[in-house]
């Protein structure tokens, strides 16, 4: 009676030992999912800071300005833009003493002056470049100012970080596998004999994996649902900190992956299943001791 149970209570500390293990892949992977839409985010309202500023001509009417303003506020490409009159320009750029310099030179030195933020589509050389060029020749227009080689340079930055933590991901989703495999595997190597037996008394390989795909993919579910909430508890403790993580790490790009986990989890747990039962029913008897 003791055996049993002893044997009772080790099956069970296997099971919950795997589970952990798998649990803890899983959390690692959804972390890593979560960074990559975090960098996502602070990538693109970068890039939405990313734009140009329009100088216009002193003698501009402000029926012109409403004008522009209509056209760059009906633009598929702006994110925001701001009028600056040729006085608040003044205030600005001599923290309001500009009278001072009106009284010295005779006349306001500023100009008006619209700057424009893009979307983060636009945020290219070659999208933002046609823009410049059709605002450069409007006669509005004195002057337009860009920095391109921070748009290029921004750019060239993000798609890197981009590229390796793709390539982390791909390769924490190989190692998750194998890491799985092998838990999972382990757990089948407990009962090869069972195998082994069933085989004898005629059952199917279909028949011999039905338990283990059902068993494992319960505890892909289970895994998954625990490293969900993980997750979610990570997630509400970083918007409780007040840095502004609740526009980067939203809820609302937070399920899509607290959904793909569980399916995630069960696809590995079965597939692994399938390749270790797959092992042990074209194995011999005198194998199955290696």
């Amino acid at each position: 009676m003791n055996q049993k149970h002893t044997r009772r209570l080790t099956g069970w500390g296997d099971y919950v030992t795997s589970t952990v293990s798998v649990t803890l892949v899983l959390f690692i992977l959804g972390l890593t999912g979560l960074v990559n839409i975090a960098f996502g985010g602070i990538n693109r309202q970068v890039r939405e800071k990313m734009g140009f500023t329009m100088i216009l001509n002193d003698s501009i009417s402000q029926a012109s300005v409403d004008s522009i303003s209509r056209l760059i506020k009906g633009a598929p490409y702006v994110s925001t833009f701001s009028y600056m009159s040729a006085e608040d320009v003044l205030a600005e750029e001599t923290g309001g003493e500009g009278d001072q310099l009106i009284e010295m030179l005779g006349v306001n030195p500023y100009a008006p002056m619209i700057e424009v933020k893009v979307k983060a589509a636009y945020a290219e050389i070659d999208s933002i470049n046609p823009i410049i060029e059709r605002w450069k020749s409007a006669d509005e227009v004195s002057e337009l100012t860009v920095n391109t080689e921070l748009i290029d340079n921004l750019n060239r930055n993000a798609n890197l970080i981009n590229t390796i933590l793709i390539i982390m991901a791909a390769a924490l989703l190989l190692i998750s596998f194998v890491l799985i495999n092998n838990t999972v595997r382990l757990t089948v190597y407990a009962r090869r004999f069972l195998i082994h037996t069933m085989k004898l008394v005629g059952a199917t390989g279909g028949f011999i994996r039905r338990p283990f795909l059902i068993s494992n993919a319960l505890q892909g579910f289970i895994a998954a649902l625990v490293a969900d909430g993980l997750l979610a508890l990570c997630v509400a403790w970083a918007h409780s900190l007040d840095m502004g993580l609740e526009g980067l790490v939203g809820w609302n790009v937070v399920w899509p992956i607290l959904v793909i986990l569980p399916v995630l989890g069960v696809l590995i747990c079965d597939l692994a299943a399938i390749f270790a039962t797959n092992r042990y029913l074209h194995q011999d008897y005198d194998s199955m001791f290696n």
